[in-house]
């Protein structure tokens, strides 16, 4: 039978939020699932939508559609912190017209199993389960990525997402980029939120990339990592003249974006997500 993958995203530690801030942030969040699920909209095989309390949860074609998704949901609601499950199966229990969470079959039955192991897998923000030997392994390669951007600030989140949004990694066009706007129209929106916007001022940072960005509007390149032929090491992260134009979208200047780029390990992190998916694509 045809695989399928089921992703299980946990707010953590939401509780801890002013009333005020949870309605906000969760209002945000819905606002956030509604634009991907529209940029991702090829790959889905029923919505990404809030499940049960501080749950999310929804059915992709693929692993790696899944993985992209958990990514750029992660980084767009930066510094909430979150967990993922990611469940690769059969979906065998069809409800036809109806939502996620009507649905079943042994892919929810992996991702629940992968999300409920995170509580002992320190240093994990995702877990896969297949079933397979290649787990192992491919949980250590998946979460690379996540290792190395785990403890960014926010600064450094803001320069990232704004280089996804110039050159997002993809895997076989699972990113609508004619939708990509969607994105841009979401990072304005954070702005104006009174639990962001007193996280900022309570950072020592004068500006931040966003602040200086009314409207974004530029055209995406994507990197497709299913055509990666790299043989030796990945390096398709890091793109020639991406330094130049994020400097002249932010009015900021190349060195102070180079070193940014450098302590925040921003083209290591890009390389690894492009090595994740294309494990990804050999193995499971």
């Amino acid at each position: 039978m045809k695989s399928y993958t089921a992703l299980i995203i946990d707010l953590k530690s939401s509780r801890s939020y002013s009333v005020e801030d949870r309605n906000s942030i969760q209002n945000y969040i819905i606002t956030v699932i509604q634009n991907l699920n529209e940029v991702f909209s090829s790959s889905l095989s029923r919505d990404v939508e809030f499940s049960a309390g501080d749950e999310v949860q929804g059915l992709f074609v693929s692993p790696e559609s899944a993985y992209l998704y958990f990514r750029m949901f992660s980084m767009l609601i930066s510094p909430v912190e979150i967990r993922a499950g990611i469940g690769v199966g059969e979906w065998n229990v069809k409800v036809e017209n109806a939502s996620t969470t009507a649905q079943d079959g042994p892919v929810y039955h992996n991702a629940r199993y992968a999300i409920d192991n995170l509580k002992d897998a320190i240093g994990y923000s995702v877990l896969l389960y297949s079933g397979s030997k290649v787990d192992l392994f491919l949980n250590a390669v998946i979460n690379t990525s996540f290792a190395l951007t785990n403890n960014h600030s926010e600064y450094q989140n803001e320069l990232m997402l704004l280089s996804e949004l110039l050159y997002p990694i993809d895997y076989y066009q699972v990113i609508g980029h004619n939708k990509i706007s969607l994105i841009s129209k979401l990072i304005t929106s954070k702005n104006k939120l009174n639990y962001y916007t007193y996280y900022k001022k309570s950072k020592s940072v004068k500006k931040y990339p966003f602040d200086k960005i009314e409207y974004i509007s530029f055209e995406s390149f994507p990197i497709d990592a299913a055509n990666d032929d790299s043989t030796f090491y990945v390096s398709g992260g890091k793109k020639r003249g991406m330094i130049t134009q994020l400097s002249e979208i932010l009015n900021i200047s190349r060195q102070s974006i180079e070193k940014t780029f450098k302590v925040a390990n921003i083209y290591e992190a890009r390389n690894s997500t492009i090595v994740a998916l294309r494990f990804m694509d050999e193995y499971l």
